[in-house]
This record gives C-alpha cells, sequence and structure tokens, in this order.
C-alpha cells in the first residue's frame, strides 16, 4: 500500500516538473520569435523607405529628360529637320561605255526620234547621273524632286526629271491616290520607273520611239485601289513633253494630254504572280509649237494616240532564283500632217497607224548573277506618196534588235551589266553594239529599293 502511494506522489512530481519544462520552452520560442519578427519588420521599412526614395529620384530624372528631348525636337524642328519628316537625298552615277560597228547617227527609218530615243554617244560616259531627294510632307503627302546630269552638244546640264507631290495611302480617300507635278506617269510598265532601274542598259525600241524613253510631262494623275489587286486611274497632262511638243505655247492652254490605265495582278502560285496591265495615252501637237523629232528636222501637227498592252509573269522559284518574262505591244495611230525639211516634203497629210512590241526574258540565277535575252520590232506605217526617200519612209523595213545581257550585283548599291546589241534600223544596214554599264547608288536607296 505505501509502495503503491509512492509511486503515485513520484508520477505527479515528474509530470509536474516536465509541463513546467514545456511551458519554459514554449515562452522562450515566443519570446525568440518576437524579436525576430521585430527585426524583419524594421529591416522591411527600411526597404520601403529606400524603393520610396529611388522611385521619387527617378521620376524627377524622366521629367528632366522628357523636357530636354522636348527641346532638341523643338530645335530640330527650327532647323528643318525631324525624324517624322523621313527625308532622304542620294546620287545615282550611271556610266557607260558604248562602241557601235555603224558610225553616225542611224535613227529607225519610218519613225519620227527625238533625241532621247537615239542610241546616244559612242565611248566613255557618265551617262545620266541623277540627284534625287525625297520626304514626307506632315501626314498626307510625299514629295520627290530628281535632277539629271547629262551631255549635250559637248557641255553639261542639269535637267529637271521629276518634281512632284503625292498623297499618302488612305490620307485624302479610302483607296485613292493623288499625284500631280512633274513626273513619269503610267504609260507602259517601264515608264514610271528610272532607267536605271531597268533590267537592261537601254531601252526597247517601242519605248525610244513613241515615248523618247520616257514621258514625264507637267500634270496630275489619279488611281483607285479596286477589289484584290485591281487599279484603275487616269491622268490629265500639260501636252509639252514627247510625243506631243510644245502644245501649250503662246495658243494651248496647258492640259492637250490624257491618259487612263488600268492594271491587274494576282497569284496563280506561292511564287508565281501574272500581271496584265493596259494604258492608253492621247494628245494634241499643233503648229506653230508642234512636235519635232529627226534632229529638228521632222515636225508632225496633229493628233495622237498611244495604246499600250503589258503582260508579266514572275516565278521566284528558288531562296535566290527568281525567272521573269516582260511583253508589251504598243498601238499608235497619227492624224495630222507630217513634214521632213532635209527633204523638203512640204506639209503631208498623214491618218494611220504603226506600232511595236519587245518581249524580255530575265533569269536571276542568284543574289548576284543574272543573264537576260530582249527582242523589239518596230511595225512602220505605209509611206504616202509625198513622204517617199524621206526620214518617214521605212523603204519596206521593219525595224528590230535583239540583245542579249550579263548582270553582277555586288550589293544592293553596285550594279555592273555587259549588254551586246544586234540592231537593223534601216534597210541592208547593220548596227552591232556593245554597252558596258555601271551603277552605283550614294545613299540610302539602291537597285532592289528605288522606285521613283
Amino acid at each position: 500500500m505505501k509502495k503503491s502511494i509512492f509511486i503515485i506522489f513520484f508520477a505527479l512530481f515528474f509530470i509536474k516538473n516536465v509541463n513546467a519544462d514545456i511551458n519554459k520552452e514554449v515562452s522562450d520560442l515566443k519570446n525568440e520569435f518576437k524579436q525576430i519578427k521585430e527585426i524583419y519588420e524594421s529591416k522591411i521599412e527600411a526597404l520601403e523607405a529606400k524603393i520610396e526614395k529611388l522611385e521619387h529620384e527617378k521620376s524627377k530624372y524622366n521629367e528632366h529628360a522628357s523636357k530636354e528631348n522636348d527641346m532638341h525636337n523643338d530645335h530640330e524642328k527650327h532647323e528643318g529637320h525631324s525624324e517624322e519628316g523621313n527625308f532622304n537625298i542620294e546620287a545615282v552615277l550611271n556610266g557607260k561605255y558604248t562602241s557601235f560597228s555603224r558610225s553616225g547617227e542611224v535613227a529607225p527609218k519610218g519613225f519620227g526620234t527625238a533625241h532621247e530615243g537615239e542610241r546616244g554617244r559612242e565611248g566613255l560616259q557618265i551617262g545620266e547621273s541623277e540627284l534625287i531627294m525625297n520626304s514626307d510632307i506632315g501626314e498626307k503627302f510625299s514629295g520627290s524632286l530628281t535632277a539629271a546630269i547629262v551631255r549635250e552638244d559637248g557641255a553639261d546640264k542639269i535637267e529637271l526629271e521629276e518634281a512632284y507631290v503625292e498623297s499618302l495611302e488612305g490620307s485624302l480617300l479610302s483607296n485613292t491616290f493623288f499625284k500631280f507635278g512633274r513626273a513619269f506617269w503610267n504609260v507602259g510598265t517601264l515608264n514610271p520607273q528610272h532607267a536605271h532601274a531597268d533590267d537592261f542598259a537601254d531601252r526597247p525600241l517601242p519605248y525610244r520611239v513613241f515615248l523618247n524613253k520616257a514621258y514625264n510631262d507637267d500634270g496630275l494623275e489619279t488611281s483607285f485601289l479596286l477589289s484584290g489587286s485591281n487599279e484603275v486611274g487616269f491622268g490629265i497632262f500639260r501636252g509639252e513633253d514627247f510625243p506631243f511638243g510644245n502644245t501649250a505655247g503662246s495658243e494651248g492652254h496647258g492640259s492637250d494630254a490624257w491618259s487612263a490605265f488600268y492594271k491587274s495582278s494576282f497569284n496563280i502560285s506561292s511564287s508565281e504572280e501574272i500581271a496584265f496591265n493596259i494604258y492608253h495615252l492621247s494628245g494634241k501637237s499643233r503648229t506653230p509649237n508642234a512636235r519635232v523629232s529627226n534632229e529638228d528636222n521632222v515636225t508632225f501637227s496633229g493628233d495622237s494616240d498611244l495604246s499600250i498592252i503589258n503582260f508579266d509573269y514572275e516565278n521566284a522559284y528558288s531562296s535566290q532564283g527568281k525567272f521573269k518574262l516582260s511583253a508589251e505591244y504598243f498601238y499608235r495611230n497619227q492624224d495630222g500632217t507630217f513634214e521632213d525639211s532635209e527633204e523638203s516634203t512640204g506639209a503631208i497629210g498623214f491618218d494611220d497607224d504603226d506600232g511595236g512590241y519587245y518581249i524580255a526574258l530575265v533569269n536571276q540565277f542568284n543574289d548576284h548573277f543574272s543573264m537576260g535575252f530582249r527582242y523589239s520590232e518596230l511595225l512602220a506605217a505605209s509611206t504616202p506618196t509625198g513622204l517617199v526617200d524621206s526620214a518617214l519612209d521605212s523603204g519596206g523595213n521593219d525595224p528590230e534588235a535583239y540583245s542579249v545581257m550579263s548582270e553582277w550585283k555586288f550589293d544592293s548599291s553596285a550594279v555592273i551589266r555587259l549588254q551586246l546589241n544586234h540592231e537593223t534600223p534601216q534597210p541592208n544596214i547593220v548596227d552591232n553594239q556593245i554597252i558596258f554599264q555601271y551603277i552605283m547608288y550614294l545613299g540610302s536607296g539602291g537597285h532592289d529599293g528605288h522606285d521613283h
């Protein structure tokens, strides 16, 4: 009995002491946790204060930088420069070496060929080097100016090729574009671009004879984007450029020529594209400001209507390879009088049609090397009796030209080209030509991106 009481007493004493130890340990842990909490709360408060200070300093810095940037932009605007203006300036050096087997000028007979449509000078020459400036004009327009440096009559001259303003996409009317000033207008596929952007060193016979290489009159052109890749447009022009002559002189009213065009293109596969275009150009030439050609010996006074049909096919058959087929047909009606002063024909009535066409094949083997072949022919009109033996008498010959071209592109800013031509411009006359051409772009443009 005494033993049992002793055991119970001992157990109670042990439990009491254990409980006291646990309570003490819990109390110690609470005190330690409290101390840790106070330490970390203090550190968190210090970090929050530091972050707030840094954010305040950052806000002051951004405000200062913004003011300085505004001052810098205001200064640029005052000086006439703005990043938004996107002002670009570049030069194009278009040099050539030419050699002809036939000496003297041998313009195609049966047609009135003006100065720019002739084959050009022989030997080394700088060709038509150009200075080009273009920029956005506010939010609705862009503008471009191109001046060409040419050699004529033993002297270097500066010619204004283009000076135009055009509306930006959707800036005035939805799907409508306006272009006004002096420009290479939509009259044929090659006409809107400068000659240095062509695939060949010279232009095909129809462009040289019917458009004096290119038509860049003063005027206004508007175009409308239709569904898909279809575009229709029309233009009115002063009528001072070939093929019309200076009709806007003392008796003209400055809008004696007009044009219309329709352009359509579509993809037939992921790598193939087809384009089909129709153009028409109509105008008047009137004495004393009639159209002159053949070294000012041939004069035409009357109405001229030119229609052009174009077909293009492109196949990007590999990452670097591309094949292109281009064909254009020209049809012209002239109703008026011709006179050849060199042959003393007098004014002879003329109302007839002539034409011409070309086919060009170009294959780009890689990013650097291309080769091409082109055939062009002129289809002469019948010769009136009064013009027999004059420059307008084709002698039954339809002038034709074969061209073979090879091109090496170092990059988008440097191109060299070798071209061989075989021409029969007149009956029983053959002219074999060698043309070596270099095209160098100084500035922001390039052979791939220049789209004037």
